[in-house]
């Protein structure tokens, strides 16, 4: 038997809670209530076990998540529609002190075991309260967990989460350090810039990671960030060239010019369209002449960033050689 938890909104959330487990809700975002009791019934009717029915619902896109995370979700959706405590509560059949803690800016959820391997796109929503718990998953020992912890962290962008991840970059599990790095480009903390210098200096780090590090780097900006993006330009892997490339594009600073005028002679044709790419972006007439000479590249992608380029610099239509 499972018993619906009531309101009137469509197409925004739905839960039920289970008798037998009733610290855990089924949970489905943008589906209405009519939607999910026919899903609902037609997963009971696949047998009596509740596995055949778990995974039924599983199949059709619902999770199991803790009550008090359920509840929260639904108390915000309902107030972000104008509503106010008490009409919540009514609405609900909760009281009005739990409906106020949930609404409340600094409430967070209970650390579960459950958190971390949850949907990203869940936790996302349910947004700062899920932060310490996330924190906590950060130490699991499940490397699932740990990596959609980070990824949730960065989607979040919560400051709380800042030395914790900057922590995740020592991960033994190099796919949760380059998680890590994303989070810390996306939250936007310039405290994160020399460690992420330190992960793309670092030759023995996986190339993808230090990949990840230029891009959080140019995401991040600053000063500072020039020199180690440009001497990133001159790394033997062409990921790592390449995305340096890009950040140098990124972040507009004349210094790149030089060095990235450089790399419009790579051997790799990614490069020296990233590259070419980045000159247009900074501006600068320095690169007017250079960029001219990769018109005549092997490439048609590096051509075209070319002509768009000088079109950026020039302000006149160089078309294709």
């Amino acid at each position: 038997m499972v018993d619906l938890i009531k309101f009137s909104l469509i197409g925004v959330v739905a839960l039920f809670l289970m008798t037998c487990g009733a610290e855990r809700v089924w949970y489905q975002q943008d589906t209405s209530n009519l939607i999910v009791r026919s899903d609902l019934a037609a997963c009971r009717s696949t047998g009596d076990e509740r596995k055949n029915m778990d995974q039924c619902m599983q199949a059709k896109g619902y999770v199991l998540i803790p009550r008090s995370e359920a509840e929260l979700l639904t108390v915000r959706t309902l107030q972000r529609e104008g509503l106010g405590a008490n009409e919540i509560g009514e609405r609900l059949g909760m009281s009005d002190r739990r409906v106020r803690g949930y609404m409340d800016e600094d409430y967070d959820l209970p650390q579960t075991a459950s958190l971390g391997i949850q949907p990203v796109e869940i936790l996302t929503s349910v947004g700062k309260p899920a932060v310490q718990p996330l924190i906590g998953a950060l130490e699991e020992d499940d490397p699932l967990v740990r990596r959609q912890a980070a990824e949730a962290l960065g989607e979040i962008g919560d400051p709380r989460a800042l030395e914790p991840l900057i922590g995740a970059l020592n991960d033994p599990d190099p796919l949760i350090r380059r998680h890590s790095i994303q989070a810390l480009g996306k939250i936007g903390d310039p405290r994160a810039i020399d460690p992420l210098i330190a992960i793309l200096e670092d030759k023995d780090e996986e190339p993808h990671v230090r990949m990840t590090a230029a891009e959080a780097l140019g995401r991040l900006g600053g000063t500072n960030v020039v020199e180690p993006l440009s001497s990133a330009l001159n790394d033997e892997h062409w990921g790592v060239r390449s995305r340096a490339a890009r950040s140098l594009g990124q972040i507009k600073d004349p210094r790149g010019v030089v060095p990235l005028i450089a790399r419009l002679n790579d051997e790799d044709a990614t490069v020296r369209g990233y590259a070419a790419e980045a000159l247009g972006d900074i501006g600068d007439p320095r690169a007017v002449e250079p960029l001219v000479a990769v018109l005549d590249d092997d490439d048609g992608n590096v051509r075209e960033k070319a002509k768009q380029s000088l079109d950026k610099i020039a302000g006149s239509d160089f078309g294709e050689r």
